[in-house]
């Protein structure tokens, strides 16, 4: 998966003949952060728009459509991990304007902490 300043973001398969299977668009600007989750089903993605998006793989009726997007990061969104000893646990990070890790949900799609670095 890549993410451009066009908004979009392409997924691909080296084994198909097609540039790319699927792309999400729901930025409002240019992405830069994206991680897939452990189980390969969930694609979080940030933006300079300051959204964190999270995408669902198996949303067949509505695949461009975000499974949820946060809006709460008050600077763009660069940083993104998965937890890896917790299914639906996602964290991010806003840049200089924010300061803060924030700690998502994903599964339910809400915030259940934020935490100032102070820098």
């Amino acid at each position: 998966s890549s993410g451009s300043k066009d908004k979009s973001i392409l997924n691909r398969d080296l084994r198909e003949k097609s540039q790319f299977i699927s792309r999400y668009q729901g930025h409002k600007q240019e992405i830069c952060g994206l991680k897939w989750s452990f189980d390969d089903q969930y694609l979080a993605s940030g933006g300079n728009d300051n959204k964190l998006m999270v995408w669902s793989k198996g949303n067949a009726s509505r695949p461009s459509e975000p499974l949820h997007k946060f809006s709460s990061h008050k600077a763009a969104v660069k940083a993104i991990a998965w937890s890896p000893h917790q299914s639906g646990l996602l964290a991010s990070g806003g840049g200089t304007a924010d300061r803060c890790i924030k700690f998502w949900n994903t599964k339910v799609g809400v915030e259940v902490n934020s935490i100032d670095t102070g820098f």
